[in-house]
């Protein structure tokens, strides 16, 4: 196993480790996510780890699962983790929730899926 592979595998287990965190989050219910500040950033530094990881993973194992959406990691990560730059909207509660309900299990299944070189 050459050093990018390593290093794409443990990426990926700090994805799924984040992911994690993603559906205790969406187990605890919309409610929760709207009334606890705690869960609301815990799903939202989950999210900013998870994007954060997907970043630094190799081209080539991007290009080989073009199915996940490492654009879209890359721009929901920064409307996360950037509420304060100018022209910026926070985050809302339902792109938080949308993210985690939908995208998030998708993602999950597709990292658990997914190929490395060999």
């Amino acid at each position: 196993m050459n050093e990018f592979e390593q290093r794409d595998r443990f990426l990926v287990d700090e994805m799924l480790r984040h992911l994690e965190v993603v559906a205790l989050e969406v187990r605890g219910g919309r409610d929760r996510l709207e009334t606890s500040a705690e869960a609301r950033y815990a799903l939202e530094h989950a999210t900013e780890m998870l994007a954060e990881a997907a970043e630094k993973t190799s081209r080539p194992f991007k290009t080989t699962n073009s199915r996940i959406p490492w654009k879209g990691l890359r721009k929901f990560r920064h409307d996360v983790a950037h509420p304060y730059d100018t022209g910026a909207a926070p985050i809302t509660i339902e792109q938080l929730w949308r993210f985690a309900r939908n995208d998030a299990p998708r993602i999950n299944r597709q990292l658990r899926t997914a190929k490395f070189s060999t």
